[in-house]
């Protein structure tokens, strides 16, 4: 059934689907993008993995200051990202694409071992692979508070804190088939950036993907001045600090920096361990990054 409805919904154009949401009132959109994301998710798992797919309950919203400080950029997103029926589409709608993405360069569900979540904060992502049958998952985070929370909430995942500074809490390397970092590298700062990159290398299997944001052109119109992003297009990056009153409400709370790069400057990064499969600016978020660990 739920295959069947999703199918109907993937024919209906988009823009169609997007009016006819938008002349309802807001919870009530919320509540169908949340049934609509559900679905095709689902109906995407069971396509891929047929047996393997074991349907699972999302589990609880994270509390307040947990979102607070994992998802909340400005505060005028702070309603929305706090409403239950947005987390849980997002996540849905986020994992579904993200998965969908790395299909296109060899990542196989079937096939698929074990999957990292770097950053993994409440656990938005992450928790709905638990539906692959005896796929391995584990879920990484410098906010202590966080993981506690994950660990009391959130089963069929192993959680970890991690330091500021490499090494993650995995001494096997060549162990994830997968992994993704969601507004992660966005607040490491410059001068640790590459020992992360070569962690996140170091881990992965030959052949395994790697997706993670960075702040794009929106993100610099919206935070830095106009002087700023002459200096990142001049430099190559920039970084403000949690003092910043330019900086993110989750930088601000938790102490981070705000790192922005020109898209050049992320290549070679990036590239300088992973091949780099695919760079994607989004108009409207985070821009996204396809990497792969050469076999």
């Amino acid at each position: 059934m739920a295959k069947a409805v999703a199918g109907v919904l993937d024919r209906i154009p988009s823009r169609v689907v997007n009016t006819a949401l938008r002349a309802l009132p807001e919870a009530r959109r919320a509540d169908l993008d949340l049934r609509r994301a559900r679905l095709q998710f689902e109906a995407f798992m069971k396509e891929r993995l047929g047996p393997f797919c074991v349907p699972v309950e999302p589990g609880p919203m994270a509390p307040t200051d947990i979102v607070m400080r994992t998802a909340v950029l400005f505060d005028s997103d702070a309603e929305r990202q706090l409403q239950t029926a947005r987390y849980f589409a997002s996540g849905y709608g986020q994992i579904h694409g993200w998965v969908r993405m790395a299909e296109k360069y060899g990542f196989n569900l079937r096939t698929a071992r074990a999957a990292l979540e770097l950053g993994v904060g409440s656990a938005r992502l992450i928790r709905h692979l638990r539906c692959v049958e005896s796929l391995e998952l584990h879920g990484t985070d410098v906010d202590a508070d966080s993981i506690d929370w994950c660990k009391a909430n959130i089963d069929g995942i192993d959680f970890h804190v991690n330091a500021l500074d490499p090494p993650l809490a995995f001494a096997d390397e060549n162990q994830f088939d997968l992994a993704f970092a969601n507004s992660v590298f966005t607040h490491i700062p410059l001068e640790t950036q590459q020992a992360w990159i070569a962690e996140l290398y170091r881990v992965m299997r030959p052949g395994g993907i790697f997706i993670c944001t960075v702040l794009g052109r929106m993100y610099q119109q919206k935070m830095l001045t106009a002087t700023q992003r002459d200096e990142l297009q001049k430099v190559g990056h920039f970084q403000l600090d949690s003092t910043s009153e330019q900086a993110s409400v989750s930088t601000q709370i938790i102490g981070s920096w705000e790192v922005f790069q020109t898209r050049r400057e992320n290549i070679d990064c990036f590239g300088a361990q992973f091949e780099v499969c695919d760079f994607m600016p989004r108009p409207n978020g985070q821009d996204v990054l396809l990497l792969r660990k050469p076999r």
